[in-house]
């Protein structure tokens, strides 16, 4: 009986030990919250939440004021530019995950007194949220727990990015582009050129994944071309930025 209760009592104390390694685990990431927030409307009336870190103010939810990227027309009007196995979860999901851009369309819409955050705006946004300055000008995925803390919302960063997908040619297929990736990526546009890349005009841009760490920075074309030549903008979603006001 005494080596039973031993036994049951070691169980025990492994479960109790288990649990707290849980709990620390769940808490593992640095509380950063913003220095300021605040509210802004644009012209369509839609209103938006801002945070401000280190001398930036961002935008906390995607934009989506235009027209829809679902309604979009192919060159000649005839069908829907963009191809969507479900509308109707698209269009439902537009009040949460924002429109999409193309590149042009991302820097035309911002409201008055924002811009499309440059390059060097995000690398500012990611040394606030605790990136090395090593990492910072790396390509590829970087970071240890930013990836986390800009997907967290009001509870955490506030800053909220979120997994809306892209839109694409799908791989050897002409002439229509595709919603690709919701719920498992977030791609979102800077409008500072890769001049290293010569063939066409290709910019920076940050992707952040589902239950990710880390943020990737790399670089990509605005637009692209199937194999029979016909150019496809790049859609991506959006988060303007302003330099902090005094207020």
């Amino acid at each position: 009986e005494k080596d039973m209760k031993k036994i049951i009592y070691t169980i025990c104390l492994a479960l109790m030990t288990f649990c707290i390694g849980c709990d620390d685990d769940d808490n593992h990431l640095p509380q950063v919250k913003p220095e300021s927030t605040g509210t802004l409307t644009d012209d369509e009336g839609n209103e938006y939440t801002w945070v401000r870190y280190d001398g930036l103010d961002w935008m906390t939810s995607n934009f989506k004021a235009g027209t829809p990227y679902y309604e979009l027309k192919d060159s000649w009007g005839w069908s829907d530019l963009i191809s969507i196995s479900d509308k109707d979860q698209a269009i439902a999901d537009y009040d949460m995950y924002g429109n999409l851009y193309t590149y042009e369309d991302a820097i035309a819409n911002a409201p008055e007194g924002w811009r499309l955050p440059t390059d060097e705006d995000w690398k500012k946004l990611e040394k606030a949220l605790g990136m090395s300055p090593g990492e910072l000008d790396d390509t590829g995925w970087r970071g240890s727990v930013e990836g986390e803390l800009i997907q967290q919302d009001e509870t955490g960063s506030g800053i909220h990015l979120l997994l809306a997908g892209y839109v694409s040619l799908q791989p050897g297929t002409p002439l229509f582009q595709y919603l690709r990736q919701v719920r498992e990526y977030g791609y979102y546009w800077s409008s500072t050129v890769d001049e290293s890349y010569t063939q066409s005009t290709a910019v920076y841009y940050r992707r952040i994944r589902f239950n990710s760490s880390q943020i990737e920075r790399t670089s990509t074309t605005i637009e692209e071309k199937d194999y029979v030549q016909n150019v496809y903008k790049r859609f991506m979603s959006v988060r303007y930025v302003r330099d902090a006001q005094n207020n």
